[in-house]
């Protein structure tokens, strides 16, 4: 049940859960760039595995433009300000439930739960996905660095970028390789690790704490 902000974790939370049912009134994002971070409980591995999902759902066979939103939806931390446009971002699915009026949001939540355990619900199984690869890390490296080179964003945003490009497309295999969630989560914390540890990624966190807006370093 989600009203109100579901930001970096809280939207992590809510992405992974069987089924939403949202306040209009929600701000739904993955914000962890502010602070010099990417997201590291599973959110970079969810956009990859829905670009997956919605590839397999079209005539196409191209997975780079079902990721390129996704992928920058979270590089440049980008909020839904409505569970209409969250729904726009793929936070929410088109069978989540949008309520107008928080009040209704837990009675309708506690509905759908009982609804989902009477018809016999049991978590899907675990299944392997393809993935962008090298060559869809190449592409979007290019953009990024056109956008650096034009004064769009600053070298430690590329660097940031460079790395959630990384995760989303799998890292150093073929385009079209199959991968598990697993392996997704474990690069996502492999450079959720590695950006705690810089001093550019402090002064963002310390910024934050100090002013409540973004550093952009």
């Amino acid at each position: 049940a989600i009203h109100g902000m579901a930001l970096g974790g809280g939207c992590e939370l809510a992405v992974y859960s069987a089924k939403r049912v949202a306040h209009m009134e929600s701000y739904i994002g993955l914000v962890e760039v502010g602070v010099g971070l990417v997201p590291g409980a599973g959110g970079l591995t969810y956009i990859a595995r829905r670009a997956a999902e919605n590839m397999a759902a079209s005539t196409s066979k191209d997975l780079l433009p079902f990721l390129t939103e996704g992928f920058t939806a979270a590089a440049m931390a980008k909020v839904g300000t409505s569970a209409l446009e969250s729904r726009k971002l793929g936070y929410l699915l088109d069978s989540d439930v949008i309520v107008p009026h928080k009040d209704e949001l837990l009675f309708v939540a506690i509905n759908e739960a009982k609804s989902m355990a009477a018809s016999g619900w049991r978590a899907p199984h675990k299944r392997l996905f393809p993935v962008a690869g090298r060559s869809g890390l190449a592409t979007i490296k290019a953009q990024l660095v056109n956008m650096r080179d034009g004064g769009f964003i600053s070298a430690y945003d590329f660097k940031i970028g460079a790395m959630i490009a990384e995760v989303v497309c799998g890292g150093n295999v073929d385009a079209g390789a199959l991968v598990s969630e697993e392996y997704l989560l474990t690069l996502e914390r492999k450079v959720f690790c590695h950006l705690i540890a810089q001093p550019k990624t402090h002064e963002r966190i310390l910024g934050m704490l100090s002013t409540g807006k973004p550093v952009r370093n």
